[in-house]
């Protein structure tokens, strides 16, 4: 009698796919969940299991879950759609099995046509595209978004998504059935109201790849609330000279925790041992690993044309940092690290960095960032204020 109730229960899953008989998953649903015999130590047991009792998406015939297996996208929106109790119409004459779903999808705001611009319905799911769909079924501010880049820090920072080591997005990686159910079990406690717990470092690795920085994330006690009308800009951040001679643009500028031995963009310096921080009392400096309760904020930027090289000097932008003061200049000097501080290898000029102790700090109560082209005096520097953010009077 349980065989042949079973036999029923994988048919009626075939039919409920519809179409060419395709489905995304078959056999063991709800009742039959302890028959999943290959996700007992698997991270993603619990997701599993909660979708499977949710019964938006099934085991195999034989009694497995097929954790690693990747998603097609199909599957993967079927799954959302069913989740999300997303009204599904029948399917039309000719129809395939998942085309009910993509429609019903596309109608919701969650899915749209142009997200799959290359493969078929076929094709594995990677996570950047599973990234869209999660985060425009979150949030319905965003189902209009198209910007892959912002979409992908929404999701990270709203925890729909986490990295892998260093909080490496590996948006091109193909999804698989334990991530795609873990992701949707996900959404559902967004809708619900819950607060999801973010990866950190896959939140700063998005937000650099949106907005060219992660200072936002990394430092927020810097520059959380900016002044108004003040915003960053990340189509702005260049320097075109009026003399139609020097174009530079911002590439990054990546704040990184000198506290933090995993700050994944440790690895975007040289052997942190080599450098040092600067002051005029000292031409040696001191070395940074010796203050380790700091950011190093570390600039990159490249020379697009320089058609007069006696005026503008070398091959990046320069940049300021404006706002903060130095409390004890003499103590400073001798070494004590109390105010933002340029950052050198070998000498002033060397490399583009400024170290920035978190604690001890007197400011102006405004930090003021600034980028201009490396002109040597007396030509004007045409200096651009790309940012403009209020902090308190001292940071302890």
């Amino acid at each position: 009698m349980k065989k042949c109730l079973a036999v029923i229960m994988a048919a009626c899953l075939l039919l409920h796919a519809g179409g060419n008989g395709q489905s995304a998953s078959s056999y063991v649903s709800a009742e039959g969940l302890h028959a999943l015999s290959d996700i007992e130590d698997h991270w993603a047991k619990t997701s599993i299991e909660q979708a499977v009792q949710k019964g938006y998406v099934d085991g195999y015939e034989d009694g497995t879950f097929r954790p690693e297996n990747n998603v097609k996208r199909n599957e993967f929106l079927k799954m959302v759609v069913t989740a999300l109790g997303i009204e599904v119409n029948q399917p039309g004459p000719g129809d395939n099995w998942y085309t009910p779903y993509a429609g019903a999808a596309f109608h919701a705001g969650i899915h749209h046509w142009e997200d799959f611009t290359a493969g078929d319905w076929e094709t594995p799911i990677t996570r950047q595209e599973m990234a869209r769909i999660a985060v425009r079924a979150a949030d319905p501010d965003l189902k209009d978004e198209t910007n892959d880049n912002r979409l992908v820090y929404e999701a990270a920072k709203r925890g729909l998504i986490q990295g892998f080591s260093g909080g490496e997005l590996a948006l091109d990686r193909s999804t698989t059935r334990a991530q795609s159910v873990t992701v949707i079990e996900r959404i559902l406690s967004v809708k619900q109201g819950m607060k999801l717990e973010a990866d950190k470092y896959a939140v700063s690795n998005a937000e650099i790849a949106w907005h060219k920085t992660n200072i936002f994330t990394v430092m927020p006690e810097f520059f959380g609330k900016l002044l108004p009308g003040s915003s960053w800009n990340p189509d702005d951040l260049f320097v075109e000279t009026p003399d139609g001679n020097y174009r530079g643009e911002m590439d990054a500028l990546i704040a990184i925790d000198l506290s933090d031995p995993n700050d994944p963009n440790l690895s975007q310096l040289p052997d942190i041992q080599t450098l040092k921080w600067y002051n005029l009392g000292n031409g040696k400096g001191f070395p940074i690993t010796d203050y380790k309760d700091s950011y190093l904020l570390y600039f990159k930027s490249h020379t697009v044309y320089n058609h007069d090289t006696s005026i503008y000097v070398g091959d990046s932008l320069r940049w300021t940092i404006l706002g903060i003061e130095k409390p004890d200049f003499d103590a400073f000097q001798k070494g004590t690290l109390n105010s933002i501080a340029s950052v050198i290898k070998n000498k002033p000029g060397d490399f583009p960095a400024f170290i920035i102790p978190k604690k001890g700090l007197v400011t102006n109560e405004l930090i003021e960032l600034n980028i201009h082209a490396p002109a040597i005096a007396p030509n004007p520097l045409y200096r651009k204020t790309i940012l403009r953010a209020w902090v308190p009077a001292k940071i302890d």
